[in-house]
């Protein structure tokens, strides 16, 4: 019994021999009768080799493959390789004999070019030949022989015409477009132009959708934080009737202009604003316009419409007034930076905030008090309609960041 708990509680040993390799199939000699026979191959195994095997194409797939496919090897390579006037000297006579007549007489020694019988050239043309003057030579019957591979022209395969039709093909084909299902699309759209049940978006249609529907890019694409005239208008402290005075001096010019811009709508749905000032150098809106209600006006009006910064705001007040050009405002922000920018655009912040910044303090806002509204005979004689200055943009941007 001690023995055979002995002999349990031993690990096992594991031999470090290799095992014997089994036998090898010999090739048979005719001497060696030991030799062991090959083993015969299973039918199975020669089935699934079969299986992988590609599927034989027929040439007409072949071709229609090359000349459809987005993935063929003509979109892979240069087609004047392929294309080329020693390529068209392998082919066969009847191959050459239809390929001249697919190209245009142009291609052809033969050509001659015809004018109309008012142009001066056409007495020294032998225009008896010609059949008839109104008809477009590149548009004649080429059965007269002309067109046939000995009075082809050899350049007609490196003119940068052809070429450029043939590019134009390599791209047509790896772009899908002669593929069959970009042919079905095309076939579709034809009967529906041709039965009325397809058509292009009407021009006032476009334009009726484009203009009532919210633009993304003034509230998909603001950033957090981030505070233009669209948000004053959101949240009331930019309305319709208010009174936008720009005032900015220029001490190198020795000007200072002056604008009042009118806040003439606020949509209800997107808060786009649409403004009106004066032309020139004008600075008051005139008075029938500074009534409330009132749109009757004898003065031209020029709008500026879809405007969310005051950056691009101050930039058309000053074309509108056109005493200051945008190099001289530039010159004149640069000036406010230690230097002028340079290197990344992160560098050029500073200018871009002194640009902003400047632009929301050049305007201040001009509003009718509550009392005031209703008084029409009042506010035709007082200057601005009888508004009342609020604040600048910049505080007023300031009261949007913040929530109050």
């Amino acid at each position: 019994m001690d023995a055979e708990a002995e002999a349990t509680s031993r690990p096992v040993r594991r031999s470090a021999r290799t095992p014997a390799k089994p036998p090898q199939a010999k090739k048979n000699t005719g001497t060696d009768k030991t030799a062991v026979p090959p083993l015969a191959e299973s039918p199975a195994a020669g089935n699934k080799r079969k299986a992988r095997e590609p599927i034989e194409r027929s040439p007409a797939e072949k071709l229609d493959y090359l000349l459809t496919n987005s993935r063929s090897k003509l979109t892979q390579i240069d087609i004047a390789e392929v294309i080329n006037y020693t390529n068209f000297l392998e082919l066969s006579d009847e191959a050459q004999n239809h390929l001249c007549q697919l190209l245009p007489p142009t291609a052809f020694s033969t050509y001659s070019p015809s004018v109309c019988t008012t142009h001066p050239d056409y007495l020294n043309n032998n225009h008896d030949a010609q059949p008839s003057v109104d008809r477009m030579e590149v548009d004649g019957d080429n059965s007269n022989g002309r067109s046939n591979p000995a009075t082809l022209d050899p350049t007609v395969f490196t003119s940068p015409f052809y070429l450029s039709a043939a590019h134009t093909f390599q791209d047509h084909l790896f772009s899908g477009w002669l593929s069959k299902k970009a042919a079905d699309d095309l076939a579709k759209f034809k009967e529906g132009v041709r039965t009325g049940q397809m058509h292009a978006d009407w021009k006032d249609e476009a334009w009726e959708f484009e203009r009532l529907l919210p633009k993304p890019n003034t509230s998909k694409k603001r950033k957090a934080g981030r505070a233009d005239l669209i948000a004053l208008a959101k949240q009331g402290l930019l309305q319709q009737g208010d009174i936008l005075a720009y005032k900015r001096s220029f001490p190198a010019l020795n000007v200072t202009v002056e604008k009042d811009v009118l806040v003439d709508s606020v949509d209800p749905q997107t808060h786009s604003i649409g403004f009106l000032l004066t032309p020139g150098i004008m600075k008051s809106i005139p008075p029938p316009l500074l009534v409330n209600g009132s749109q009757e006006c004898d003065t031209k009006m020029l709008s500026i419409e879809d405007i969310a910064d005051p950056v691009a705001l101050e930039r058309g007040v000053l074309d509108v007034d056109g005493r200051v050009r945008p190099s001289d405002k530039y010159e004149q922000d640069v000036a406010a930076v230690s230097g002028p920018p340079r290197g990344p655009a992160k560098e050029q912040e500073p200018l871009k905030n002194v640009i902003a910044m400047r632009a929301w303090k050049s305007f201040t806002v001009w509003r009718w008090r509550e009392e005031m509204r209703g008084e029409t005979e009042l506010q035709i004689v007082q200057e601005r309609g009888g508004r009342e200055r609020v604040a600048t943009l910049f505080y007023l941007r300031g009261c949007c960041l913040s929530g109050s």
